[in-house]
């Protein structure tokens, strides 16, 4: 049943609201951003088709993308705002900053 007064859309099983609620991003067909401030990525968890883009974006700090299988490891800061990365393969790929990893800068891209 829809929330009244907020607009939702269907992808798969989940609704963008329930998982908005669970802290969950759910990319579209553009693909998906994740912010890096805090000392934390928002969102946590991001979702995404094969084939489509994470964008991470530095909103505050100075800020790593580390895979932890080390196939990424790029540097967020006021020259470089932005990093994009395709998932062209299906599976879980778990990432953290590498200065603030002991602080629970960590991250997850789900690929179906």
């Amino acid at each position: 049943m829809p929330i009244r007064g907020v607009r939702t859309r269907r992808v798969g099983a989940v609704t963008l609201v329930a998982a908005a609620a669970l802290g969950i991003g759910v990319a579209g067909a553009g693909g998906a951003r994740v912010e890096a401030s805090n000392f934390k990525f928002h969102p946590g968890t991001i979702t995404v088709q094969r084939g489509q883009a994470v964008t991470w974006k530095r909103v505050q700090g100075r800020h790593t993308v580390t895979f932890k299988n080390g196939s990424f490891d790029k540097l967020l800061s006021s020259s470089h705002p932005r990093r994009t990365h395709r998932f062209n393969t299906r599976g879980t790929f778990r990432y953290f900053c590498r200065f603030h990893r002991s602080l629970g800068m960590t991250g997850k891209v789900v690929v179906k």
